[in-house]
């Protein structure tokens, strides 16, 4: 049934409602109206039936009705009927034209009941008329003796015979009623259709998702009771809402966040999720950065080129494991290239539970998930160590080759007689003996360093002290291959360095030692040392062979060493630029080489410093 319909049936059921109000109300009033106004013509009627009587009080015997005369003639006047009778029937005075002699009105009732009591009344109507009349009766005289009857009557007030006078003011009264009462119910009606409107289009709003929508009806009646229900729905969906963004953003920041890559599938194949990450990790064309969304809803295969992903995503045996037949533990590893170089991929794939749509809510669809890790640089570390025990062996196998071989020639050979060779090769066993030893003690540094339990605390230390020592252990290296040495200061004066005076000595050390060993006779090794409030630097210089600008990076590796290196009188253990990358790197500083080939190397360490280093030693340089 349609509103309007409502609205005029309800018009309609108010107009007649009130028109039987209106009805009922004006008959009780009549009727009110008509009893007053009988009581009081009763009373009326009495007290002139009295008065007459008074005024016949000495009449009554000689029949002498002049004394009422003028008083009966504005009776009759008025509409009023009067009789008065003897005790015996004689008719004194007639307005109606009753016979002289009557005995049919000593009979009527009023008149019996009056001669018994004094008095009597009646309403009936009189021959001739058309509406009833009220009569009275009064007695003359006492109970002893009765004079007479003095008998009146008047009609009554009743609607009927009011009808011609009342009928207009009924009917006007009526029409007024009546278009008041249309007009009112059209108004009350177009207001509550308004109103009814308002809060429909209100319920619609919000049903569309439109949270700003208010119903803005006051009141006490119950369009205001709903107006306020739907406002506090209102109010309640958008906190809901609110509190369902706030954690759907904080999931899309937290996935989009995540270093890992995620993809997400539904059963029908298409991508229900995919992070930035899984782009970069699969280096995927995007047009922007964002774009990446615009991938949700499509098929698996536009998105995703790997076939082996396409499998775990799908859930199938994997071509290149077929014995991994599980889809909820699949993994796989994987090889992209990328334009900053092969990136190194561990794919994990399962099974996950994916919330329906609207028309299956509360139900769970499965789904697959693909979690992509970058094990690029565990790739690169496993390398490494794959390398460095590769290295380590070939570099101990090396000198243990020549020792083992020069032992067993001197025990072939006869020592008095084949001396000079005997110590020849002695001396070697001497020096790869020393080799071996600087290995080793290269690897105990180096393993102390990477070891995870290791604490290297700081102290205050004494530049000129730690220079001097120094300069003290290299002194007969550098006097033997007449090298000079030189120390200075960039801003004039260097203060007190707090740092692990083990690890300092260590980097100072392999640094120094590089510097003379790849220094031609007769060259310079030079130590700068720059400072200010936040960090000291140490600089190592030399003027030797130096190193070509594509193994710059790689001589901090493992036994990584340049041609010369391997081939030099002096030829070290490669494991001491590397070292002082660990260390440095354990006092949280940096290191920097430069180096031309043929004009030098120079290595620059930088440590940071405490804000309050505590006393500070100068010196001069």
């Amino acid at each position: 049934m349609s509103v309007r319909g409502v609205g005029w049936k309800a018009l309609l059921a108010s107009g007649l409602l009130i028109m039987l109000a209106l009805g009922a109300s004006f008959w009780m009033i009549t009727a009110e109206q008509q009893r007053l106004y009988n009581e009081d013509l009763t009373r009326q009627l009495f007290t002139t039936a009295r008065m007459l009587r008074e005024a016949l009080r000495e009449g009554w015997a000689s029949f002498d009705t002049s004394g009422v005369a003028g008083l009966v003639h504005t009776l009759r006047s008025d509409g009023a009927s009067v009789v008065i009778v003897s005790a015996d029937g004689q008719v004194l005075v007639d307005t109606i034209g009753v016979p002289e002699t009557s005995g049919s009105l000593l009979e009527q009732p009023e008149v019996r009941q009056a001669l018994l009591t004094g008095w009597g009344e009646e309403t009936r109507r009189l021959s001739g008329d058309l509406y009833e009349s009220k009569i009275v009766a009064v007695r003359a005289g006492d109970d002893e003796s009765t004079l007479g009857v003095v008998w009146l009557a008047r009609p009554t007030w009743t609607i009927r015979a009011a009808w011609d006078s009342l009928g207009k003011l009924v009917a006007a009264i009526s029409v007024i009623a009546l278009v008041s009462t249309l007009t009112l119910a059209v108004v009350l009606t177009h207001l509550r259709a308004r109103l009814l409107r308002r809060l429909t289009e209100t319920a619609r709003n919000l049903s569309a998702g439109d949270l700003s929508a208010k119903a803005g009806i006051v009141g006490s009646d119950e369009y205001a009771a709903l107006s306020a229900a739907l406002n506090q729905m209102r109010r309640q969906l958008a906190t809901q809402v609110e509190t369902i963004d706030c954690q759907r953003l904080t999931l899309d920041s937290l996935v989009e966040q995540l270093h890992e890559g995620v993809v997400v599938v539904r059963p029908d194949g298409c991508v229900a999720m995919i992070n930035p990450a899984a782009i970069q990790l699969l280096n995927l064309t995007t047009a922007q950065p964002g774009d990446h969304k615009l991938m949700i809803g499509l098929p698996l295969e536009r998105c995703i080129p790997h076939y082996d992903l396409q499998q775990m995503l799908r859930g199938e045996q994997s071509a290149n494991d077929p014995s991994s037949r599980n889809p909820l533990d699949q993994e796989a590893r994987l090889q992209v290239d990328t334009s900053t170089g092969e990136v190194h991929l561990l794919a994990r794939a399962s099974d996950v539970a994916l919330p329906g749509d609207a028309s299956t809510r509360g139900e769970f669809t499965p789904g697959r998930m693909l979690v992509l890790t970058d094990i690029t640089e565990l790739t690169r570390i496993i390398r490494i160590k794959t390398d460095f025990v590769a290295n380590a062996s070939h570099e101990l196998r090396t000198p243990l080759s020549a020792i083992r071989a020069a032992i067993e020639t001197l025990l072939q050979m006869d020592p008095a007689e084949e001396a000079a060779a005997a110590r020849r090769f002695l001396d070697t066993v001497n020096r790869q003996s020393r080799r071996l030893e600087a290995m080793v003690s290269d690897l105990l540094d180096l393993s102390r360093l990477e070891s995870p339990t290791s604490r290297f605390e700081p102290q205050a230390l004494n530049i000129r002290k730690e220079l001097d020592d120094l300069y003290a252990r290299f002194a007969d290296r550098l006097e033997s291959k007449e090298i000079a040495w030189e120390t200075r200061a960039l801003n004039g004066t260097v203060q007190t360095v707090v740092a692990n005076p083990h690890l300092f000595r260590l980097v100072l050390d392999n640094l120094v030692d590089n510097a003379i060993k790849f220094t031609d006779r007769g060259g310079h090794v030079r130590i700068t040392c720059n400072t200010n409030s936040a960090w000291i630097s140490f600089e190592v210089t030399d003027d030797g062979c130096g190193i070509p600008e594509s193994e710059q990076q790689r001589v901090f590796e493992r036994f990584y060493q340049v041609e010369r290196a391997r081939s030099g009188d002096e030829r070290g253990t490669g494991l001491g630029l590397s070292i002082v990358r660990h260390a440095v790197a354990s006092m949280k500083g940096t290191v920097t080489l430069r180096s031309t080939p043929g004009e030098g190397t120079r290595v620059t360490v930088r440590i940071p410093q405490p804000a309050s280093a505590g006393p500070s030693t100068q010196f001069s340089v």
